[in-house]
């Protein structure tokens, strides 16, 4: 796998793998939030994943007004799911979030279908908003606090 910062070339390809995910992961009417989200707020730490040249995920960070770095837009293409590729990913946006803002804690808001997932990396569950996202797709808002000298888990 390789990391490589997004372009703006890379949105269709982005927006494609959050439609190979749509009902289960997301829901259609948060496809005009990712492109908002891809053409004006995606910082300077949003990444596109490659694999041979293709691109198969994309997530990055961005440091919220609370003190505290949120992973953003993580995805992977629904056929690469269970492949381990969503946890090198994961890994990858961790350190980055730990070696930009040391010792930040990290949040996330993903759905019941990943929350066990981010509870392997020590996320813990902080809210719980069921439909949060759409109908059956709950917004569970997680939570990474890290030790003192602490860099990932």
């Amino acid at each position: 796998m390789h990391a490589r910062l997004y372009q703006p070339t890379d949105v269709e390809a982005v927006v494609a793998i959050f439609r190979s995910n749509i009902a289960k992961y997301f829901t259609p009417e948060e496809e005009s939030g990712l492109r908002n989200f891809l053409w004006d707020e995606r910082g300077e730490h949003y990444y596109v994943f490659e694999i041979e040249g293709e691109i198969v995920g994309a997530g990055g960070i961005a440091l919220n007004e609370n003190e505290t770095v949120s992973l953003c837009w993580g995805m992977v293409l629904s056929d690469r799911i269970g492949t381990g590729l969503g946890k090198q990913m994961t890994q990858f946006r961790i350190d980055l979030a730990a070696e930009k803002y040391p010792g930040v804690p990290i949040t996330i808001s993903t759905s019941q279908h990943t929350e066990g997932f981010y509870n392997r990396f020590g996320f813990r569950t902080v809210e719980h908003i069921k439909d949060g996202f759409g109908s059956g797709i709950d917004n569970c808002k997680m939570r990474l606090d890290f030790m003192e000298g602490e860099r990932k888990r």
